[in-house]
């Protein structure tokens, strides 16, 4: 049961970044459909905002706030939908990013690479030559996620906004099933004796990773 629960999880996650990806798309591609794009840039930032303020200890103080922030954009809707794709470009920048940010800082000095703890709640302790190459792939995937952010800020800047669009809504997620399939590709040259995980173990120990992190908080 639970492992259908979790299927179904993530067929629902799934079918809402394609539909909020769709959306997006016509939006940006559509002339006059700038309250549509409004929404589509705002909503999911304000629904993320008010979920962490209604989770948090100091809600009492947060909730009236973002309730405050709400009703400025609400006021000021008309001018800012004219403006709706800087909302769309910063969401997707802003992520990617942050991203970036994620695997990056834990090749700082003293810290272990994120995917060098990946391998490490999979398989338990690793080899020198797992930890070697793990710190390889903390470091591409950094890059990649910087990379989309830059291409993604050039296209906004120098192309036209279906181009951008195109690009943000419609390839950035294949590119990461490209990076994720060109990875396991490398393991199996660059390790060819270590044990390869499935790509459900790399999620579940993402998710674990992530729920240490926020209970560390």
């Amino acid at each position: 049961m639970s492992r259908l629960l979790s299927i179904a999880r993530g067929v629902a996650v799934v079918g809402t970044v394609a539909a909020y990806q769709a959306g997006a798309h016509y939006a940006a591609a559509t002339p006059g459909a700038h309250g549509f794009g409004l929404a589509m840039a705002l909503v999911p930032p304000l629904l993320l905002a008010l979920g962490a303020a209604l989770r948090s200890p100091r809600r009492a103080w947060f909730v009236p706030a973002w309730l405050l922030a709400a009703a400025a954009l609400w006021a000021a809707r008309a001018p800012l939908a004219q403006h709706f794709e800087w909302g769309l470009y910063l969401e997707h920048a802003s992520f990617n990013v942050a991203m970036a940010l994620l695997f990056g800082r834990t090749l700082a000095a003293g810290e272990v690479p994120l995917c060098t703890r990946f391998a490490t709640m999979i398989h338990g302790a690793v080899t020198p030559a797992v930890a070697r190459y793990t710190r390889q792939i903390t470091l591409a995937w950094t890059l990649f996620f910087v990379a989309i952010a830059a291409v993604s800020t050039l296209l906004f800047a120098t192309a036209p906004i279906v181009t951008w669009s195109t690009f943000a809504n419609y390839l950035s997620l294949p590119l990461v099933a490209v990076m994720f399939a060109a990875e396991h590709a490398c393991r199996r040259f660059a390790l060819p004796h270590e044990p390869r995980p499935r790509m459900v173990d790399a999620v579940r120990a993402y998710r674990a990773t992530t729920h240490a992190s926020q209970a560390s908080r």
